[in-house]
């Protein structure tokens, strides 16, 4: 028997992934009348019926920046402390606050931690008032120097970013838990910053793809913000999500962020950021408490399964608003495919070069100016514009077919890419808690197992 296309989860209730469950299975009658129908949905990226295959392409490029988790834990060594005192001088109980940051090994000082009552519900009573520990953070910065790429595993990145606060502020927290924090099933997630990268197509550069993308949210009068050539903001000030679009490797040379390592990898790395733009979507604490596929339930870090971020990727991928063009410049492999001597007199005058100064006699210049007006419709007489009109459609650049997933070389590489074995964090855990720890076996548990069964 023909097994069936695995459908989207449900609680992606967008139109689209109804379109999509409903051709699992189906016909390829059926799926080309779906596809009419499919037309105003994910049009940013997608024009055919079968999204699973952009889902999985954006599954490989994930990369996990900024998470933050909440533990039900208050016992912290915090070193900035504060209470509330009353009218005659004695200190309120239960009124402690702390807050800290954990530093890495070089220096940074990226991860938060603060300690602070929790707002009672509306059906609990005003007295039960109790103490978390927010903890946000780029466990990427942390261990790695850098967050170009990362670890698409948010189990690992979570329990690593409690682990990089505990070398700092030791955490009292009981080796049952920390068990289930190696496990994904301890601590809520209240943002989490995904990350893809955008390859560049040729001719085009990053500041013109900046600032059209921003130019079409303005026109469509999205809420943003934007720094010219550098980096674009979309709903900045939102409390569920936000967006960015931005020049990575310009950040990194402005901040003055340390040098990448002398390595091949770090060649590598460097390289990618150069050829690539930062396209970086900002989940909020709100997202989670509203979103069909988490409300309601313990948003755990077990949750967030490459699938599942695939499909809230794709979801903002949807929201962007991309109705505009980029306008590029003839790039390398369009010159190369220029015969010479004319492929170095267009590129004269595309850099505002006067051509006539290049070549011998004004007899060869119009032998020049008639071969390339005719094969390209250029006018090398002619003051060029500002920019080589040749339009490409936005959607045809932040497409899930040019998103750039790490190389295998340097996710091997551990000086550049950080990655953490949770099964031997667990068995470390266990073996020190004994056979006998009740609610935890010495049974290795794939954390992303059974997700939807877990979280029922």
């Amino acid at each position: 028997m023909k097994e069936k296309p695995k459908a989207p989860f449900a609680g992606f209730s967008t139109r689209t992934t109804k379109i999509v469950s409903a051709l699992a299975g189906k016909s390829k009658q059926q799926q080309a009348a779906a596809a009419r129908a499919i037309s105003n949905t994910v049009s940013n990226t997608a024009s055919q019926p079968d999204l699973m295959a952009y889902q999985q392409l954006v599954e490989k490029c994930i990369n996990i920046d900024t998470v933050g988790v909440v533990l039900d834990c208050s016992d912290a060594d915090l070193p900035k402390t504060l209470a509330v005192v009353s009218d005659s001088d004695v200190v309120e109980p239960d009124s402690h606050q702390g807050w800290g940051r954990a530093e890495s090994d070089f220096g940074a000082k990226t991860i938060r931690v603060e300690c602070r009552k929790r707002k009672p519900k509306k059906s609990e009573p005003l007295s039960d008032k109790k103490k978390l520990l927010y903890v946000e953070g780029s466990p990427a910065y942390h261990y790695q120097r850098h967050n170009i790429v990362s670890s698409d595993d948010v189990v690992m990145l979570t329990h690593d970013l409690v682990k990089a606060v505990h070398g700092t502020h030791p955490l009292n927290v009981s080796r049952p838990l920390r068990a289930l924090l190696a496990q994904g099933r301890y601590g809520e997630i209240t943002r989490l910053d995904v990350a893809i990268l955008v390859r560049v197509p040729d001719g085009v550069t990053k500041s013109a793809l900046i600032n059209a993308v921003a130019l079409a949210n303005v026109v469509a009068g999205a809420n943003m913000s934007l720094f010219v050539n550098e980096s674009t903001y979309g709903d900045p000030s939102s409390q569920l999500r936000a967006w960015k679009l931005y020049d990575k490797a310009l950040e990194i040379l402005r901040k003055g962020k340390p040098a990448l390592p002398d390595t091949a990898s770090g060649k590598a790395l460097a390289h990618l950021c150069e050829q690539t733009v930062r396209l970086e979507f900002v989940f909020r604490k709100k997202y989670f408490a509203n979103h069909a596929y988490f409300k309601g339930k313990p948003v755990y870090p077990m949750r967030f399964t490459r699938e599942t971020i695939a499909w809230m990727v794709i979801e903002e991928l949807n929201r962007l608003q991309l109705k505009g063009k980029v306008h590029r410049r003839y790039g390398l492999d369009e010159l190369l495919m220029i015969p010479m001597p004319y492929r170095s007199t267009l590129a004269h005058w595309q850099n505002r070069l006067k051509v006539r100064d290049f070549l011998e006699s004004q007899q060869d210049a119009d032998k020049h100016r008639r071969y390339l007006k005719n094969r390209l419709g250029v006018d090398v007489f002619a003051d060029p514009p500002a920019e080589i009109e040749l339009p490409m459609s936005l959607l045809e650049v932040l497409h899930p077919k040019n998103f750039v997933p790490v190389p295998a070389a340097i996710k091997a590489d551990a000086s550049v890419f950080h990655q953490s074995d949770m099964k031997a964090a667990l068995h470390r855990q266990l073996s020190k808690m004994g056979r006998k720890a009740r609610g935890v076996g010495l049974v290795w548990v794939d954390p992303y197992s059974d997700v939807e069964d877990e979280a029922a």
